[in-house]
């Protein structure tokens, strides 16, 4: 260490060719990815040899600070550098503190308040929030909006303007909190049924005029509605939980542990059902519903999900 500074240390380093250069350290109590992005940004240390050293570095903070050549290193063993003839890179080991956990649980199924405030946003991820007016349209406190908008923009994935919050990252928003929804599984009901597909989409088309049961596709068999990007053997569909003894026995489905091609949701959080659609009359849950639940499938699941996302999402 050469010398301390406000907010850190500089220090010369000499190589064994006699190549020297300088290295300004920053020493950060907490290293949230806004914080990371406001330093690269107003004091303009993406230039070379800038090292930021902090109890924990996340993957998000990892992402901006390599974005920017700026070099990290954590207590837990996180870290890169790049200078000169030197590399250094170690990513993935996990925050001992839990921190990492309890951000996450925004993205959670369970997370019904979170859930309901993230749909309002990507109903159009393009607008300018005033924090009262989200909670309004989320219907949802403002103390709870501002929690989770607060979230955002601590992670970078959102900042705030003059005129309010906007979402500045919706495509990373969207995976990480694919990542958490996936986490803990719902609960399903595996069915077989010998009609074919086309056929089981009109029986559900039909026991909605007639018997008044409100049915929402997802999965693959809701995506095409959207995207026609793959071809599916399996219908998923959402299900009030009264409705699904009757509509095994209007459908004559056989409940099976496998080889299903039907698959039932039995709707406990009415939130997954937000900006759900009619499309040429199949009742279909919203893109951002899509895209979680399909992230969530083996095989072409995530091209799915992709296809929903550029084409629905984020047009």
């Amino acid at each position: 260490m050469e010398s301390r500074t406000e907010d850190g240390y500089k220090a010369v380093v000499e190589m064994e060719d006699g190549f020297i250069f300088n290295i300004q350290t920053y020493v950060l109590a907490r290293a949230y990815p806004s914080m990371i992005l406001e330093l690269s940004r107003n004091r303009k240390i993406s230039l070379k040899n800038n090292v930021i050293v902090a109890p924990y570095i996340s993957e998000r903070s990892a992402e901006i600070c390599e974005d920017n050549r700026l070099g990290y290193f954590d207590y837990v063993g996180n870290c890169w550098f790049a200078a000169h003839s030197i590399y250094i890179s170690e990513r993935g080991n996990k925050n001992p503190a839990g921190e990492q956990k309890k951000q996450n649980s925004y993205f959670e199924r369970s997370s019904t308040v979170s859930s309901l405030i993230l749909r309002e946003l990507f109903a159009n991820y393009r607008k300018v929030w005033r924090l009262k007016y989200l909670a309004e349209s989320a219907g949802c406190s403002i103390g709870q909006v501002s929690k989770v908008v607060s979230f955002l923009v601590r992670n970078a994935w959102a900042e705030k303007t003059v005129d309010g919050y906007a979402v500045s990252e919706p495509e990373k928003i969207l995976r990480e909190w694919s990542i958490g929804y996936g986490k803990k599984t719902t609960e399903a009901i595996y069915c077989y049924s010998l009609d074919a597909i086309p056929e089981i989409e009109e029986k559900l088309k039909k026991i909605r005029q007639e018997n008044s049961i409100a049915y929402y596709l997802s999965g693959l068999s809701g995506g095409v509605r959207y995207a026609p990007v793959v071809r599916y053997n399996k219908i998923h569909v959402y299900l009030s939980p009264e409705d699904v003894r009757e509509t095994l026995r209007l459908l004559d489905l056989k409940r099976v542990d496998s080889g299903a091609n039907v698959i039932i949701f039995p709707t406990v959080d009415a939130s997954c059902l937000k900006g759900s659609r009619i499309i040429e009359g199949d009742s279909v849950v919203s893109p951002v519903q899509i895209y979680l639940d399909c992230m969530q499938l083996k095989g072409r699941g995530e091209e799915m999900a992709e296809a929903v996302l550029k084409r629905e999402i984020l047009k």
